[in-house]
Parts: C-alpha cells; sequence; structure tokens
C-alpha cells in the first residue's frame, strides 16, 4: 500500500492489560474552576482552550463545559485566556476565580465581517498548497526545547486495562530541517491490572513518536502527501478563533483513489495561511486490510478489523511565530477469535493517546544522547519502569483513569516546567 507514510501512526503488538490510578498537588498553589457556556445558547462549550496567559499553563474544558487548573501563587495577578472555535476570546482574572468553584464564564459568538470579494465557499487547495509553502516562515525556523506531559491508555470495552503518564522534554527541531524530534522520559508511571482471563496481551508501541509525529507543520506529507494532489479541499466557511479570522477547510480523497487515506477539517490562519489546527480520520471503515497499518503481529485465529482512527493536532502562535502545542489520538477496534464459539463474540479495543506542551524555551537547546531518546519502536509502558519516583508525583499518586488531561496538568502544574526554575 503506497501511503506506508500513512503511519507510523500507531503500531501495535498483540496481547493485553488493565488499570487503575494515580495523582499531584503543589503547595504554593490555587486552583481555579468554571464551566465555560455559550452566552446565546447557554450549551456547555466542550474542548475550550484555557489558558494562564504570561505562563505555559494550559487546559481544555470537558464535554460538559468544566475545567480544573491548578496555578502557582505567582500568577495570582495574571489573567485567563479563554478560546473557542466560533467565539471571542475571554480573559478573566485569575484572582477572581480564587476559591470560586461554580464560575460560569459565558463567552460570545464572533461574527466576522466579510468584504464584497472575500471568498469563502469554493475550491480551498490552492490555500492549501499556499499554507504548505509558508510553513517556512511562519513556524519557528529555530531548534526549541518543550516540557510535555504525555499519557496513554488502552481500553478493553468499557473498562480500561492499560494507563501510562509521562513527563518529557522534548528538543523540537527546526521547521526548516528534515532533521526527526526528539523526546526523552524525564518521570514516568503505569498502572496496569492483568487478568487471568485476559487472552491478549495489547502493547503499545510507537505512542510518543506518533505524537509528535502529529506536528503537520512539521511532518505535512504524513496527512497530505508531497502536495496534496490525492485530495479535494473545499472552503466550507471563515470562523473566529483567537478573535482572528481563519479558513475552515473539509478535506477528503478524490474518487477512485484505493489507498487508505484521510478526511477531517484543517484551519489555516486568514492573514499568515498558518495551520492552526487539523481534526482528522483515518478512512478506516470497512477496510479489512486497514488493520495491517495499525497490528504488528497476531496470532493466526484472531480477527482484527479497525472501526475508527482519528486525530487532532493543535497550535499555538507567540511573537509571530507557530508552534506545536498539542495532539491526540484514538484508534478503535475489534477483536475475535474464529476458532471460538464460531467467532461470534467480539471484544471492543480503545487505544488513546495525548501530548500537551506544558512549557517552552529556546536556552540550551540541546538534542539527547542516542542512548536517551524514545524509538518509534519503543513500548512507553515497559519503558516506565525505569523511571518511576514517588515523591515527584506527591499527592498525585492515583491514576484516575477518566480524568482528562487538562486536570492531570493542573494536579502537576508547577512540575510540569523546565528543571531548575
Amino acid at each position: 500500500m503506497k501511503n506506508y507514510r500513512i503511519i507510523n501512526l500507531l503500531l501495535l503488538l498483540l496481547f493485553s492489560f488493565q488499570l487503575f490510578g494515580d495523582d499531584v498537588l503543589q503547595a504554593q498553589s490555587y486552583t481555579l474552576r468554571g464551566r465555560v457556556l455559550a452566552s446565546d445558547t447557554r450549551d456547555p462549550l466542550s474542548n475550550a482552550s484555557v489558558t494562564v496567559g504570561n505562563l505555559n499553563i494550559s487546559s481544555v474544558t470537558n464535554q460538559d463545559g468544566y475545567f480544573t487548573l491548578r496555578v502557582p501563587a505567582s500568577a495570582k495577578n495574571s489573567r485567563l485566556i479563554i478560546r473557542y472555535l466560533g467565539y471571542e476570546n475571554l480573559e478573566v482574572p485569575v484572582v477572581t476565580l480564587i476559591d470560586k468553584p461554580n464560575n460560569h464564564i459565558m463567552l460570545i459568538p464572533s461574527f466576522i465581517e466579510l468584504g464584497p470579494l472575500e471568498v469563502v465557499s469554493g475550491d480551498g487547495s490552492e490555500l492549501i498548497r499556499e499554507a504548505l509553502s509558508r510553513i517556512p516562515q511562519n513556524y519557528s525556523t529555530d531548534p526549541n526545547m518543550m516540557v510535555a506531559f504525555y499519557r496513554e491508555s488502552i481500553k478493553k470495552n468499557a473498562n480500561y486495562i492499560s494507563l501510562v503518564e509521562t513527563v518529557l522534554d522534548v528538543y523540537k527541531s527546526s521547521y526548516r530541517s528534515y532533521e526527526s524530534d526528539q523526546a526523552k522520559i524525564y518521570i514516568g508511571r503505569k498502572a496496569t491490572d492483568i487478568s487471568p482471563r485476559d487472552t491478549v496481551l495489547l502493547k503499545f508501541q510507537g505512542g510518543i513518536s506518533t505524537a509528535l509525529m502529529l506536528d503537520v507543520a512539521k511532518n505535512p506529507e504524513i496527512v497530505f502527501g508531497e502536495k496534496g494532489d490525492e485530495y479535494i479541499f473545499t472552503i466550507e466557511r471563515m470562523i473566529s478563533i483567537n478573535n482572528k479570522p481563519h479558513y475552515e477547510i473539509n478535506f477528503l480523497p478524490k474518487n477512485g483513489i484505493k489507498d487508505i487515506l484521510f478526511r477531517g477539517k484543517v484551519y489555516l490562519d486568514v492573514e499568515s495561511l498558518a495551520i492552526v489546527r487539523i481534526e482528522f480520520n483515518m478512512n478506516v471503515e470497512g477496510r479489512k486490510d486497514a488493520s495491517n497499518i495499525f497490528i504488528r503481529r497476531k496470532p493466526s485465529k484472531m480477527k482484527v478489523d479497525v472501526e475508527e482512527a482519528r486525530y487532532i493536532a493543535d497550535f499555538i502562535e507567540n511573537n509571530g511565530k507557530w508552534f506545536f502545542n498539542y495532539s491526540s489520538t484514538e484508534v478503535r477496534f475489534r477483536v475475535r477469535w474464529t476458532n471460538r464459539f464460531f467467532g461470534l463474540f467480539a471484544t471492543n479495543y480503545t487505544i488513546g493517546s495525548e501530548m500537551a506542551i506544558t512549557d517552552r524555551y529556546q536556552e540550551s537547546v540541546n538534542k539527547f544522547p542516542r542512548d536517551e531518546r524514545i524509538r518509534s519502536t519503543d513500548v512507553i509502558a515497559e519503558k516506565v519502569e525505569h523511571f518511576q519516583d514517588s515523591e515527584f508525583w506527591g499527592e498525585y499518586n492515583v491514576i484516575e483513569p477518566d480524568i482528562e488531561i487538562n486536570n492531570a496538568i493542573k494536579r502537576l502544574s508547577g512540575r510540569l516546567m523546565r528543571r531548575g526554575e
């Protein structure tokens, strides 16, 4: 299949797991809570971005619009910036949220005034080609260092069977370079519960490498190929992000292409044409050959159907340059054993990962020694065995399977920045 560039986005080995939990606080800090709602409909806004203005501490709202964020005492006079697609940004003084658990924060819809000649629908292929050509000028030309919080999980039906959390140091190479990004584990932990009844041991391989590869500004060929020639791009509308107009462009493979490609939405800043966000699914539905992309090795009597594979990558702007800020992966598949009960019963598995950048700096930018780097073949659940440190996690000593990554980050807030500061 020509598009094996398609991934490496999750290589899986086969066998199985289960989980419980881990949790952290910081002494001199405040906990901020709130619920973000649309002022026009009063509906909760899920996945709204919540950021402390002058710090790299951020979160997102959950499905019901709630967020919880722990900030250091030094941020008391800062402002919380709340962003959501199609709504005006809102800045809220941190001090007004301290010790107030029931804050309802209303975002106002942002209406974009368009001139008579502005294009808001139609073919978007030229915009995408121009966006790809502008990557060297829109994104950082210098390498930088990042601190990231990474989490990956495996669910068997409705139950978690593995959960891994790590704090990473990341060497982010220049967007003008073909050099790969590098990551190494600073601290990690896992929770698993291997049942004697489990007949499959599932190993999640290459999760951190995949999370970094989802930086489509650094690796556009993973989704779009060389020039995006295999896709139809359609401008759907203009939408406000960070109080600025953006193109929302849908993309899907052209008719007649047999390879497994992608479909989704990409958001471009109107002024710079920087890729600000991308949400996409791999076209695995109904494809028997899709399992070959994800499953590295399995028993011959096991049949695997991939039901969904979806991805998100998000970017943030600073001083006119854009930086990778967040990515997530979720792959769902069904497993049947043909030699048991006539193959009638199936088990559902969900593999998921998230990476959130919690600090970024341009001092002491150095590559890591080869033996410290995470490789695309590494199983992170096995690697973290060598990076356990209960004192680091402090009171955050139980991994909670349903806690959203934003809540995990807020509990670790002061520890997710460069060391020594």
